[in-house]
């Protein structure tokens, strides 16, 4: 066996290996979930579930989980909606706008993709307070309101356009923001897409700032939701908790199994100029 396969099978052996090591866990929650008690409790567990359907009927029945998912999905679309709407305005505006001061504020936007949400948390919090927005839907969405990754990575798939587009615009006598949306946007659907999916899992997953800020299930994301029913006396029957982070995982891992090829187009064509 020559050298080349040796290193080709080696690769192939370490992305199956990747592979197994990210699906394992998911795949033994589904398995758990659909277990009796006494199987999920026994060791090392098993790997092909009885398909006990009813734990799903019982963990659904504990907790207003529907509110939980109507909360998500909004606070998820509203948050999605604005951070993709400013950062594409302002990805344009560094791409195609010259004036004073531009490159410092691009390098202002990317230094806050380097800071810790966590170091923020405090001072957000105070600030949050002092405009009466706690345990609103509005403390949950303003503040992520603007992506600088999104605002990144317009700005890049707008720089590998050609800069004849804007020309031939200029010269039909379209305005910027008739160039923006009729010419900019369609040719970078995919990276919309990807910026999109990006913001909306983001705020699907958010756990930390959504704890904080909220403290009644009528605004409570389904994150948060799911971290009370564990704190709870269902917290102790792992059938239970797993049915319910199971159909709290899947909408997420349906979006990105449905989107994964808008992603991995919008990666492979995004040019890095300055």
């Amino acid at each position: 066996m020559s050298g080349r396969s040796l290193r080709a099978g080696g690769k192939l052996a370490a992305l199956w290996l990747g592979a197994f090591i990210m699906i394992f866990p998911i795949w033994w929650i589904f398995s758990t979930s659909l277990e009796t008690s006494q199987r999920a409790y026994s060791f090392p567990g098993v790997l092909w579930p009885q398909w006990i359907l009813t734990n799903y009927a019982r963990a659904w029945s504990m907790a207003p989980w529907g509110r939980f998912f109507l909360n998500s999905v909004f606070i998820s679309g509203t948050t999605t909606a604005l951070a993709l709407l400013t950062a594409l305005v302002a990805g344009f505006s560094f791409a195609y706008y010259r004036f004073r001061g531009r490159n410092a504020l691009f390098l202002v936007v990317l230094g806050s993709m380097l800071v810790p949400f966590e170091a923020l948390l405090i001072p957000n919090y105070l600030i949050v307070k002092q405009l009466g927005w706690v345990n609103t839907f509005t403390a949950q969405i303003v503040p992520f309101a603007a992506s600088g990754f999104g605002i990144f990575l317009l700005r890049q798939f707008i720089l590998s356009l050609p800069r004849d587009l804007r020309d031939a615009a200029r010269v039909d006598g379209a305005s910027d923001w008739h160039f923006l949306w009729r010419i900019v946007v369609p040719n970078i659907r995919p990276a919309l897409a990807t910026v999109g999916i990006y913001l909306f899992l983001l705020s699907w997953n958010a756990f930390l700032w959504p704890l904080v800020v909220t403290n009644s299930p009528q605004v409570q994301p389904l994150q948060v939701g799911l971290a009370n029913f564990l704190m709870t006396a269902n917290g102790t029957d792992w059938t239970v908790v797993s049915a319910a982070a199971a159909f709290t995982t899947l909408p997420v891992l349906v979006l990105f199994v449905i989107a994964q090829r808008q992603i991995v187009e919008a990666i492979s064509r995004t040019g890095l100029k300055g």
